[in-house]
């Protein structure tokens, strides 16, 4: 089923990307996490050894908060690519584009 916007109906869907300057780490991202109420901005940063910083800002429009759990959900994704990246001998995705559901 194709994607009919930025909000999922349920759970979180992440769109960050790599700064494209820096080929070695820390590597810096950048994007948007969108929940079904609204959308924060983001700023993650992960270490050579995978360690997942994440920054969340408030909603663009209305100033909301971001749910409690945002940025550890966010974290564990980024966490996840990493993890997989590293485990392929490959660098870090530039781009990070992914969708959990609710648990």
């Amino acid at each position: 089923m194709p994607i009919a916007g930025d909000r999922p109906e349920t759970g979180v869907r992440i769109h960050i990307e790599r700064d494209r300057a820096r080929s070695e780490p820390p590597w810096s991202y950048a994007g948007a996490a969108h929940v079904p109420e609204a959308s924060f901005p983001l700023r993650v940063t992960v270490d050579a050894a995978g360690e997942v910083a994440v920054t969340v800002g408030a909603e663009q429009a209305g100033g909301a908060e971001a749910p409690p759990d945002l940025a550890e959900k966010v974290r564990l994704i980024v966490r996840a690519a990493y993890r997989q990246a590293k485990a392929d001998d490959e660098p870090p995705a530039w781009r990070i584009v992914r969708w959990r559901g609710e648990k």
